[in-house]
């Protein structure tokens, strides 16, 4: 269960800042799973909790560059639930230990905030083809102006060992992340 202290301050703020939320009814019952979505401000990952707490009152862990742990190992890991990246072997070895415990994993393919396009990392579906899980897209439009920002929730996508390379797949993925920005208004 999500900390009760998340849920005084995350709902009101997130009904302030989320205008409008499609597709969550996309959102599974059953977990584990790996949630993908494009990342524009910092607030990304408090917009995304909001109907997944809402409908599942779990929380999501979602890998976190090390610059973000001068707020201390209690709040970034035990109490926001993030998973630190010191080196790729430690943050999947983490990862996989949280999708076996039925958790959710929330990552962004293409990286921090940038204002260009980056080429997504393809550690997602590397990670869901090797643990079996599936993956939920997300776009997601941010802002934090009062009841502009909005999420298109995907449905489920099941990755399958084909000859598709992890890039050409992430870049599909992603394509329709994009896809799900785009007709969010």
């Amino acid at each position: 269960m999500v900390h009760p202290i998340v849920k005084l301050w995350h709902y009101p703020i997130c009904r302030i800042l989320l205008k409008r939320i499609k597709g969550i009814e996309n959102i599974p019952v059953k977990t584990p799973f790996i949630i993908i979505s494009n990342h524009e401000k910092l607030i990304d990952p408090l917009l995304i909790y909001y109907p997944i707490l809402k409908k599942l009152n779990k929380k999501i862990h979602f890998l976190a560059r090390p610059t973000w742990w001068f707020l201390g190992e209690t709040i970034c890991r035990k109490w926001a639930g993030c998973i630190p990246i010191f080196s790729s072997e430690q943050a999947f070895s983490e990862m996989k230990e949280y999708l076996k415990k039925g958790e959710i994993i929330g990552i962004f393919p293409g990286g921090y905030i940038k204002s260009k396009i980056r080429i997504p990392k393809s550690g997602a579906v590397r990670l869901a083809l090797e643990t079996n899980t599936r993956i939920l897209p997300i776009g997601i439009k941010s802002s934090y102006i009062p009841f502009n920002a909005a999420m298109n929730i995907g449905k489920l996508t099941y990755l399958n060992k084909s000859k598709k390379s992890f890039d050409r797949q992430i870049k599909s993925l992603m394509k329709e992340v994009y896809e799900l920005k785009g007709n969010v208004s």
